[in-house]
């Protein structure tokens, strides 16, 4: 009797014990730690986002770089300045607030103009700004890129003295109207800009590496065309040629071509730049009246004419997994499925050891080939872009290369583990595809279908 008692209090503290657990395993799982303001890149638009982004703006001098996309398919020395965000403010637009910042007029910059006579900024013209600033709780500076739209050019001034902590943004008549010439030489003239959407990099513009790049990439080699290539020429069809007519073979074999085999791709950057590195000066020894003894030693200072005078061309092998997914998304781009074809623009040229590092920027073009033997259009031509986005992003081949390099070198990095659950997954989703092949999965589309069938053979038969 008195064993079986010590048995059941024995079995009651197993219970109890077991209940402590499962109580213990209810309790809410701890909560991860908030992730640190802007540590990993970011999309904002929201009005009262955009008002945090911009405070800075107010508190000190904030430079940035100003693109006209529009320009950058019409001119290869114009459409790029610098200037100064002086403020912010927001407006309503079809009753919707949308911030607008203030930018001084802006320096030009890349040996052109930044607004030409003939090409003058319209109101609704795009615009993009980069720039780097501390924002908040950062821990260090950001880098921005922000998207909008040109408004009007105003007077603008920072401390109004008729209301006080606040600033001015008007015409320059409407200032001559309201203030005294003491304020009015504290004012300036500046360019309205709507904003709609910024996005942050922590780590400053998104970039492929040579570490990547090399793994993937191959037998690089530089084409430098005197005389420049067809998106630095002028023609009847608009500033730059719709089509150069030759195939490709004919035009990479012209004997006055200057080829610099002996390159490593450094970098890509999301922003449409790449980085090369050169053993060699790169407009020595190339058969036009530019390869002066001055831009072959100062090229920085000559950018504008060397981008008019001479037309540069980068090309290289792809993986065979990365050559065939780039071929399936575009299948019109220049040369065989493994190579890939880039026009470039000059952008800068610096020094290292026993080298020189050249900057470029792709062509918002691609260059892609009319295989067609019967086609009026054979040969090389650009492709315009579908819409006047920014940078790259009107490139489908570098954009599209970006995309798959990067996702190629995670793949492969993956712990064999890792890489086992992904193929077990492919194969199962293959699988069910291919157990599906010919069956119809909405049965109200088969009964129309099979309606349609017996309607069109009722009116055959009369």
């Amino acid at each position: 009797m008195g064993k079986a008692k010590v048995k059941k209090k024995k079995v009651v503290k197993k219970k109890a014990a077991a209940g402590e657990k499962a109580a213990e395993g209810a309790k809410p799982a701890a909560s991860k730690p908030e992730a640190k303001p802007f540590s990993r890149p970011e999309l904002f638009s929201k009005a009262k986002e955009l008002q945090t982004l911009f405070s800075p703006f107010r508190d000190a001098e904030v430079n940035a770089e100003i693109l006209r996309p529009r320009m950058q398919t019409e001119s290869v020395e114009h459409g790029r300045g610098q200037g100064l965000l002086r403020g912010f403010t927001f407006r309503k637009f079809q009753e919707v607030p949308k911030a607008v910042i203030f930018m001084n007029a802006p320096r030009s910059k890349g040996g052109g103009a930044f607004e030409p006579t003939d090409r003058l900024l319209t109101a609704g013209e795009q615009v993009r700004l980069t720039y780097t600033t501390a924002v908040g709780e950062s821990a260090g500076p950001v880098y921005f890129l922000a998207k909008g739209f040109f408004l009007r050019k105003s007077f603008y001034i920072k401390e109004d003295p008729k209301n006080p902590g606040k600033h001015w943004a008007g015409t320059r008549e409407e200032a001559e109207k309201r203030f005294s010439k003491d304020v009015l030489v504290h004012g300036e003239d500046i360019m309205e800009i709507r904003i709609d959407v910024v996005n942050s990099f922590p780590g400053g513009p998104g970039r492929t590496g040579r570490e990547v790049l090399e793994r993937y990439l191959s037998g690089s080699k530089l084409m430098i065309f005197p005389g420049g290539g067809g998106w630095n020429q002028k023609s009847t069809q608009g500033n730059f040629f719709d089509a150069i007519r030759d195939p490709l073979d004919k035009y990479v074999e012209r004997e006055d071509l200057k080829i610099i085999d002996n390159i490593v791709i450094d970098e890509f950057l999301n922003t449409g730049e790449i980085a090369l590195m050169v053993k060699e000066r790169l407009v020595e020894g190339v058969e036009h009246d530019v390869a002066r003894p001055s831009v072959i030693k100062k090229p920085n200072e000559n950018i504008g004419e060397i981008n008019m005078k001479l037309g540069f061309l980068l090309s290289f092998r792809m993986d065979e997994g990365i050559a065939e997914a780039l071929a399936r998304g575009f299948p019109k781009k220049a040369g065989k499925e493994v190579e890939a074809y880039l026009p470039l623009l000059l952008e800068r040229v610096e020094d290292s050891r026993e080298q020189y590092r050249v900057t470029f920027r792709v062509f918002p073009r691609d260059l892609i080939e009319e295989r067609g033997r019967n086609s009026m259009e054979r040969g090389l031509k650009f492709m315009p872009p579908y819409a006047l986005h920014q940078g790259s992003e009107n490139q489908n081949t570098f954009s599209k290369l970006l995309i798959l390099l990067n996702q190629r070198f995670r793949e492969d990095e993956k712990p064999e583990e890792d890489k086992l659950k992904s193929e077990k997954l492919k194969a199962s989703i293959d699988k069910r595809i291919e157990e599906r092949k010919g069956h119809h999965t909405d049965e109200k589309l088969k009964a129309a279908f099979s309606d349609r069938v017996s309607a069109k053979k009722r009116k055959e038969e009369g």
